[in-house]
């Protein structure tokens, strides 16, 4: 038996086909130097500027990672909420150095934070209200600055420090005509009722303080208070002492933010 092929149609390349057109391959250094100021200009855009920039990136890239993963952390001494914030940075920087220099003993591995990314009521702050309860359950809050809603609702969620506890007794006295008593209502999770609690001093007015550093015509009152998991006490308690000295005169000249 035999197998015949089908007629096999026979293929041509034109003349102009791309395999019997002259090439000249020239290197991208030779290609450059052919070309006149405006034509490398272009050419550097084309080719050369992307890669470029992709690279400063990359390394840019590189060294932040470093910096984070291998520099210095800074580590906070100090982590104060600030809610419906009432300073500019120009008045935050007026107070905050001189307390810096109170509290921190090494700048490149300590710092002082204010945090002003909270506002008040539930409103459209649905990031701000879950970036605090998930700071204050890391226990990272050392310090609360707010008006009195907010005050008042971390008092009752057992956030916040009877201050008979932690002051000295000479600070205690001190400040004792700025105390803020709250009677809290808690939770009973046995009888799943609201209890009241006996009154205690969960803060400290800190309205003159606000009216003397604040640039804005502030009508709300402010309180701070110390919260009962903060990893800061200590110092949560010296601003409470820097604040005094600063409405007694004692701290006359601001400092340089460290």
């Amino acid at each position: 038996m035999r197998i015949e092929a089908g007629n096999k149609k026979k293929t041509t390349l034109s003349d102009d086909s791309k395999i019997y057109q002259k090439r000249e391959e020239r290197s991208a250094k030779e290609t450059f130097k052919s070309l006149n100021k405006k034509e490398k200009w272009q050419y550097f855009k084309d080719y050369i500027l992307g890669k470029l920039l992709l690279g400063i990136a990359i390394v840019g890239i590189l060294i932040y990672a470093g910096v984070t993963i291998f520099g210095p952390k800074v580590e906070p001494v100090f982590y104060g909420a600030v809610f419906a914030n009432p300073f500019t940075e120009r008045d935050l920087d007026k107070f905050k150095g001189g307390f810096s220099e109170r509290v921190i003993n090494d700048p490149d591995l300590e710092g002082v934070y204010f945090d002003t990314g909270f506002t008040m009521g539930d409103g459209g702050d649905s990031a701000g209200r879950y970036k605090f309860v998930t700071l204050l359950g890391a226990a990272e809050i050392d310090a609360l600055i707010s008006p009195m809603d907010e005050l008042v609702a971390d008092v009752n969620g057992e956030a916040c420090v009877d201050l008979r506890t932690i002051l000295p007794d000479e600070l205690y006295k001190r400040v004792e005509d700025k105390l803020f008593w709250i009677e809290p209502e808690v939770f009973d999770y046995d009888t799943e009722t609201t209890v009241k609690m006996p009154s205690a001093p969960y803060a400290i007015d800190m309205s003159d303080f606000v009216k003397k550093y604040s640039s804005y015509d502030v009508r709300l009152k402010y309180y701070y208070a110390v919260i009962i998991n903060g990893q800061h006490k200590e110092n949560a308690v010296r601003f409470i002492e820097y604040m005094a000295d600063c409405l007694d005169g004692k701290v006359t000249a601001s400092v340089p933010v460290l």
